[in-house]
């Protein structure tokens, strides 16, 4: 089974200017899922897809495969399925598809491993995604979505909400052909602690991620 995984690094970034390349606890953004990816050691091959030179030059030392941003491909109209589609077009020979993001840098090797080898051949599954299990009281504008507001539950007793971490996306080819969508009709949910599901999208993510990094192992 040949499997690849392909990194989206764009060098820029609307709501956080820089942002794939500032400092997190002395270490680039970017540069963290790469080297867990590559920590992971399931995937035959890893791409990064950039229109960054400084990052280009980091895979040349990395041994990972560089695909150069599609300019369309660039704006914030574009989303995973579109990136994951063109790269499958790029490279059509692979049996599973994966997709990893810069903006997830704790995302630990031993999950992306757990994860990626619970699709691979497998009769189960046919892709999956990392995600966080939500014990709560939520809403949806003004409906509730998971409890009736006049028959109060114990909140260890709701059904609780997944939400994906946006972390790590499979799947097998033949689910990318049918479906075009980076999850298809069987994924497999796999479960992250918080730590792992850091996403950093906003200066206020960076902050939280910074003092969690340095706080997180001493808990």
């Amino acid at each position: 089974m040949k499997t690849a995984a392909f990194i989206p690094i764009k060098a820029n970034s609307e709501r956080v200017p820089g942002k794939n390349f500032r400092v997190l606890n002395g270490k680039k953004l970017y540069e963290y899922i790469i080297e867990h990816t590559k920590e992971s050691g399931v995937f035959d091959d890893i791409f990064i897809d950039t229109n960054s030179d400084e990052i280009k030059e980091y895979c040349e030392t990395a041994g990972c495969g560089v695909i150069d941003r599609k300019e369309v491909l660039a704006k914030n109209t574009a989303n995973g399925n579109d990136l994951l589609n063109y790269h499958f077009g790029l490279y059509p020979d692979y049996d599973y598809y994966f997709q990893l993001f810069a903006t997830a840098p704790y995302l630990q090797p031993e999950s992306i491993r757990i994860s990626a080898e619970k699709l691979i051949g497998s009769t189960v599954y046919d892709s999956c995604f990392t995600a966080i299990r939500h014990q709560g009281f939520f809403w949806l504008n003004d409906t509730s979505i998971n409890y009736r507001p006049c028959i109060l539950p114990r909140s260890q007793d709701m059904t609780p909400v997944v939400e994906e971490t946006t972390g790590m996306y499979g799947i097998s080819a033949e689910s990318l052909r049918k479906y075009r969508c980076r999850i298809g009709a069987r994924p497999y949910i796999h479960f992250v602690s918080k730590f792992e599901a850091v996403d950093i999208n906003t200066e206020e993510d960076l902050k939280i991620a910074e003092y969690i990094g340095k706080h997180y192992w001493k808990l």
